[in-house]
């Protein structure tokens, strides 16, 4: 019972230091983009100022509001329409993640591949940007 324990406890706590590490990312990037980086403490916030630093504000609220809605009917009894409808959200904000990493990444004047690491190993590569070497170059052009 007590390796369960401690197991579970260590769990917890690499959890706890790699959050407080992402949060720490976060700040850095907003930082390197002329933003407050405390704004990467608030939930939907955040969001919205990194879009805002490589895209545009009003679409991270897009992401936000789409997420919010496939959470909310997610694991109910719903009707098909309502299935379908959330199926379609759901490939929208992909997308969006898609298109948002590719213009992070070009905002730090890194390419296609850092964008693809972006997609695939997120918070490393957050993680990276945010306490390595890069500056960020401005938002890309549309």
């Amino acid at each position: 019972m007590e390796a369960a324990a401690f197991g579970l406890g260590a769990v917890f706590a690499f959890y706890v230091v790699w959050y407080i590490l992402q949060v720490i990312a976060d700040w850095k990037i907003l930082s390197k983009a002329g933003k407050s980086g405390w704004l990467s403490l608030i939930p939907i916030l955040n969001v919205y100022a990194e879009y805002d630093i490589c895209w545009t504000g009003p679409m991270g609220l897009l992401y936000v509001i789409i997420g919010i809605v496939v959470n909310f009917f997610n694991g109910r009894e719903n009707s098909n329409t309502i299935t379908i409808l959330c199926s379609i959200l759901g490939v929208v904000a992909f997308v969006l993640h898609i298109i948002q990493s590719l213009k992070l990444s070009r905002s730090f004047g890194k390419g296609v591949g850092y964008a693809i690491f972006l997609i695939i190993f997120g918070p490393l590569a957050r993680v990276i940007l945010g306490l390595g070497s890069s500056e960020y170059v401005g938002r890309p052009k549309q």
